[in-house]
Parts: structure tokens; C-alpha cells; sequence
């Protein structure tokens, strides 16, 4: 982008959607968004690539409409990595110091994270990032945050490491090149979408985001500011939407349209006698609004039950003392807060707008709709000094990597003990 022009651009890439915010950054916490769009995915399949063709036309499609409403053009962009694909395992590097006077500096850092990363990573995956989870010096029990120029004999370095298949990677960037814009960097949608919509209280004293796109469910837990714990669903609104043609023998697009329009998963609020007219394959029908809350109803009840039975299964539900916010446009179906606080039993409430990003009084409510959220939360760690993004764990590694790491907490790490 030229001089004269907002200095930070995000694209959303989404199963069914291309998401575009064109920032001018005033302050960290002060971004104005003057170019927005949205372009319709038709390339990508449960957070994968499956046209890339058609990846690249949803990103042009999307940057072109933004463009001309900042009246700007964009050549580099913050970009989410979609979590259908990314694993995430623990590791661990242990060095010893050998500055005369114990002080740890850069290169012992350095040096753990060389040693985790080559006892985890594969040849056909790309590491993305490693977050360090904590260093313990000298076996004390407690890890620190930040051991340089701390003292001690041997230091043991503590990692997430995020893989995604190098096949992924080279898609992502084909896509990207594909449309001419280039990549400032990728992150995580999942951690996008918490920098957006989670407050900086929730995330200390306990929260859990569910971001149910179209055709992936991600969970991300944060305690005392750290994230604990994520996890990714191969389940979202698209296949609500499936269910529905299904059951009434209707089109996908009719389903979508009466799902958006009647849709509910809260039958004390719908009348008995309340009755739609829909268009079926073999013709005109009337079902009664109870009939599509009932189908709805057994979809997110599958996807909760898988929600909360991992949750309960790391320990991590007794951990939510702010409960948990829903994000993502599957989330906002009438009835979703009821319906969660009773399929999680905790409390629950919708993701609040981002105060940190806004735009003028015409677009402001545009701007606040969970199709941009993830966009939105881009912008904001655009301008963070956060580490990078988490993605869910392997499920078949998941229990022993939480333990065998949570040996060394105490105070927080006693809170998160039963997660490593």
C-alpha cells in the first residue's frame, strides 16, 4: 500500500467466506477500519483447500470491494491460518548455561527451542511457531517467563509447537500469491478470533471461546491470561444446514434460508402453532417451526456434547469462572445462550464487539457482525507483542502431553496441571 494509505490490512480465509478489514492504526488500541468486505468461499471444504482457483477469486473478490471503499490499494496483508489441519505437540529443551558467571542469555534460549523443535518436528509438516510455555532453571518447579539474564546451571525450555502439512503451507501461499497480495504474517484464526472477542478479565479469570464457523467448531481456554487449552471440531453450521435438506427434502440453499430466518434451538420460545412455508424438492410444504427447531436442536447438541465431554475430560470446565463466549455466525441462532448454559452448565453470553477496531457511523454495525470477528482480531495482533497462535491438540497425545508438561506448575500451574 502507498504512504498516503491505512497501514494494515486482515484476510479472514474461511470455509464460506473471505473476510477484509483495511485498518488505519492511530494507536494499538485505536484502529480505524475504512475498507470492509466479505466474498463468498467456494474453494475451501471444512477449513481445506479443495479449489484453489476458487480460494483465489473469493480473496480478489473480497480485496477489491475493500479496496475501493478505503479508495486504496492493498499489497501485503495479515492472513489467518484456518485450524482444520494444524497440530500442535508438546516439547521440551534442556541446555546447560556455560557463561562463567551462570547468566542466561539469548543463545542458551535458542538453543532448548533447536532441541525441542528436532524431537518433534516431521519432515512433511511446517513448524509455524512454537509458544513457549515456560523455562524451568535448575529443576526449581516453577517455570519463569523470561529467563534471560536470570542465573542457573542448566535451564530446560518448555513449547507448544504448531506443524501444519507443508502441502497446507504451499496452498495458503499459492492462494495468497495467486491474488498478488503478499503476507505480512499468518496466524491462527482461533487466536485471531480471542483477540477480538474476549476481554482481558475473562481471559484472566478463566474463560472459553467456541467459534462455530461453517464447517469447523474451534474451542480456545484461557486462565490467568495464558492459553491453556484448544481444540478443533470437524463439525459447524454447514452441517446444520445438511441436516435440514436432509430431514425436509429441500435444497441446501432453501435450508440455509430458513435456518437463518426461523431458525431456533430453544423450544420454549417457539409457538406450537407456528407454521413455515418452504420450498421442497418435489414441491411447496408447510412443516411447523418446532419440526426445524427439533433438527436443529440434535446438530448442536452432538457438537456441545463433543464440547463439554472435552472439556470435562482435561478439567478444564471447572476452570471457567467467566464461562464461556460464542463467536462465529452459527453462534448467533436464536435461543444459542440459553441452550449452551444448560448443555455446559456455566454461564454464557455472546462475543462483544471489539472496542479496539471501529469505523464511521454508517458501517459501524456491518463492522460488528461475526463475520468479522476474526478479521477484527487480526487488526488488533497486528499491533500486539502476544506470542503466536495455539492450535488444538492431537486428541490421541492430548491427556499425556498435558501432564507429563504440568509437572512444574505451582499457583497457575496447579490450576493447569490436569490439562498437561
Amino acid at each position: 500500500m502507498s504512504e498516503a494509505v491505512p497501514s494494515v490490512v486482515a484476510i479472514d480465509i474461511g470455509t464460506h467466506k473471505v473476510s477484509v478489514l483495511i485498518g488505519k492504526v492511530h494507536a494499538p488500541d485505536k484502529i480505524q477500519v475504512i475498507g470492509m468486505a466479505t466474498a463468498r468461499n467456494r474453494g475451501m471444504n471444512k477449513g481445506k483447500i479443495v479449489s484453489l482457483d476458487k480460494v483465489i477469486t473469493a480473496i480478489k473478490n473480497a480485496v477489491q470491494e475493500a479496496e475501493d471503499m478505503a479508495e486504496c490499494r492493498v499489497h501485503s496483508a495479515w492472513v489467518s491460518i484456518p485450524s482444520a489441519e494444524l497440530k500442535s505437540c508438546y516439547a521440551f529443551g534442556s541446555t546447560a548455561i556455560t557463561s562463567a558467571d551462570k547468566t542466561i542469555t539469548t543463545s542458551e534460549v535458542v538453543r532448548a527451542l533447536e532441541l525441542a523443535k528436532a524431537s518433534q518436528v516431521t519432515p512433511d509438516h511446517y513448524l509455524v511457531s512454537a509458544v513457549p510455555l515456560g523455562f524451568d532453571l535448575d529443576e526449581a518447579g516453577e517455570w519463569v517467563q523470561n529467563p534471560i539474564r536470570m542465573s542457573a546451571t542448566n535451564m530446560t525450555g518448555h513449547y507448544q509447537l504448531m506443524q501444519l502439512p507443508i502441502s497446507t503451507m504451499q496452498n495458503l501461499d499459492r492462494a495468497m500469491k495467486g491474488a498478488n497480495i503478499g503476507v505480512e504474517k499468518m496466524v491462527i484464526s482461533t487466536l485471531a478470533t480471542s483477540e477480538a472477542c474476549l476481554l482481558k478479565d475473562e481471559k484472566e479469570y478463566g474463560v472459553c471461546l467456541i467459534d462455530i464457523g461453517a464447517g469447523t467448531t474451534n474451542i480456545a481456554m484461557y486462565i490467568e491470561g495464558r492459553l491453556a487449552l484448544t481444540h478443533t471440531l470437524q463439525r459447524g453450521g454447514e452441517h446444520v444446514t445438511r441436516d435440514i435438506a436432509a430431514v425436509l427434502q429441500t435444497t441446501t440453499e432453501e435450508a440455509e434460508r430458513i435456518k437463518l430466518r426461523y431458525g431456533c434451538v430453544d423450544q420454549k420460545v417457539v409457538k406450537p402453532d407456528h407454521m413455515i412455508q418452504i420450498q421442497g424438492i418435489d414441491g411447496p410444504q408447510t412443516i411447523s417451526r418446532i419440526e426445524l427447531t427439533d433438527i436443529i436442536i440434535a446438530r448442536y447438541e452432538e457438537i456441545f456434547g463433543q464440547i463439554r465431554e472435552q472439556l470435562e475430560e482435561t478439567g478444564a470446565l471447572q476452570g471457567l469462572y467467566h464461562g464461556v463466549v460464542l463467536a462465529g455466525d452459527a453462534c448467533q441462532i436464536e435461543g444459542m445462550v440459553t441452550f449452551v448454559r444448560r448443555m455446559l452448565g456455566v454461564s454464557a453470553h455472546l462475543a462483544n464487539p471489539p472496542t479496539a477496531v471501529y469505523s464511521d457511523e454508517e458501517h459501524q454495525a456491518a463492522l460488528h457482525r461475526s463475520q468479522y470477528a476474526t478479521a477484527a482480531g487480526l487488526l488488533i495482533f497486528s499491533q500486539s507483542e502476544l506470542p503466536e497462535a495455539i492450535a488444538e491438540e492431537e486428541e490421541t497425545n492430548q491427556v499425556s502431553i498435558w501432564k507429563r508438561a504440568g509437572r512444574a506448575w505451582s499457583g497457575l500451574n496447579d490450576k493447569l496441571k490436569s490439562f498437561f
